[in-house]
């Protein structure tokens, strides 16, 4: 049987582990390739009036925080401070602990909080949700995805070459991953 749980957490987890694989993936063409750009011009990447790439991941993680932190998870939530990323590393070092964090949440108060309402700090006015379980479906999951194809589409952007399988590798079960393994070589 679908539960919140089962059909919210396990995506949040694969979004930062999705983030895990591309940045650990751009480091290791970095470190082979020195016309890659350093990781500040990274940080600070952007495309036309968006946001720059040090704000995509804390964008992911405020998204995802609000309803989870309705739990009283008993991890700690990792620091939203884009300023703190000197490093694609410190970015890696946050989507871990975001994971330690989204993976400290009980299942059944996540459950049960599905049809609470939960207040939402946005630009700089409070909206009221009326239930977190629409929210996160309806805003959080797509807002998510947004910023991690951002990240992503910065990175190519900026000369990463970056496939496609560690973009969506962390998605895949272990039994796509076998029935698609005649293409991944």
């Amino acid at each position: 049987m679908s539960t919140f749980y089962k059909t919210t957490i396990p995506t949040f987890r694969n979004i930062a582990s999705s983030a895990i694989s591309f940045l650990t993936t751009a480091k290791e063409e970095q470190s082979k390739n020195e016309a890659l750009p350093s990781d500040e011009e990274v940080l600070n990447s952007q495309l036309g009036d968006m946001l720059p790439f040090r704000v995509q991941p804390t964008l992911i993680a405020k998204f995802q925080l609000g309803p989870l932190e309705a739990t009283k998870p008993s991890a700690t939530a990792p620091s939203l401070d884009p300023s703190s990323f000197k490093s694609l590393d410190d970015v890696i070092d946050f989507f871990k602990k975001l994971i330690a964090f989204i993976d400290s949440v009980d299942e059944k108060a996540w459950n049960e909080s599905a049809q609470k309402s939960l207040d939402v700090e946005v630009a700089g006015k409070t909206l009221h949700m009326t239930s977190i379980e629409d929210h996160v479906t309806s805003f959080v999951v797509p807002n998510s995805y947004f910023h991690l194809n951002t990240m992503y589409m910065l990175l190519r952007m900026t000369g990463f070459t970056l496939g496609k399988s560690k973009y969506i590798g962390p998605f895949m079960s272990e039994q796509a991953n076998k029935d698609w393994a005649p293409l991944m070589g």
